[in-house]
């Protein structure tokens, strides 16, 4: 089920757009608010998009629940989770959303790249910083004193949502395992094969579960 919907960012959009107007701004501030800006809107784009191919499969779920726009803070520590996931088996998938409209590249050391025309820039590893924000949430369940249905910690699983008009170059599987990071419009495909994992998962146990020592 959907338990929270993407924070409203418009007035902040708003905001952004009236301070342009000011006539007591520099050329820095004035640069400095139009990457904010575009930036904001680039952001608010991807997350929505990304949003529109997970509430389709997963705003239903009977036995898990769909969670968008997360922000707390633990400890001095503030994790920023695009899209949560929380599965029947207490099992935790975050969805960081990157709207990149170039080629991503990923080399075989887990070093991201995004390319526009001839032009090169190296981003921080969308899939790090997932684990960052993890991190902090395992912290804060830990206050808590939250746990899985057989007490112990949560499993994390991390996807990186990509712009599906990106293009994504990888390298070989055996050097770096880039098989969570999908186009968002891929979800259904990558869901399919979550779901067959975990079932594989769940028949094994149940199996265990039937044995019996003589």
């Amino acid at each position: 089920m959907l338990l929270k919907s993407a924070d409203d960012k418009t007035k902040r959009v708003r905001l952004l757009e009236d301070l342009q107007k000011s006539n007591q701004l520099d050329t820095r501030q004035r640069d400095w608010l139009k990457n904010e800006l575009d930036r904001l809107r680039k952001g608010m784009a991807g997350e929505k998009a990304a949003a529109h191919y997970l509430d389709n499969y997963l705003a239903d779920g009977k036995y898990s629940a769909l969670l968008h726009d997360l922000r707390f803070e633990v400890d001095g520590e503030v994790a920023q989770i695009d899209h949560l996931w929380i599965t029947r088996g207490a099992g935790m998938v975050l969805f960081e959303t990157k709207n990149f409209s170039g080629n991503l590249r990923i080399n075989e050391h887990g070093e991201f790249s995004v390319n526009y025309g001839s032009r090169e820039y190296g981003i921080p590893s969308p899939l790090e910083q997932s684990r960052r924000h993890a991190n902090v949430m395992q912290k804060l369940l830990d206050k808590l004193e939250i746990t899985s249905r057989i007490g112990k910690r949560m499993d994390f699983r991390h996807v990186v949502l990509v712009d599906p008009k990106a293009t994504i170059t990888r390298p070989a599987a055996k050097a770096f395992d880039t098989s969570m990071v999908i186009k968002a419009d891929l979800f259904a495909d990558w869901h399919k094969r979550y779901v067959d994992e975990d079932v594989g998962v769940l028949d094994v146990v149940k199996t265990l579960g039937n044995l019996r020592s003589p």
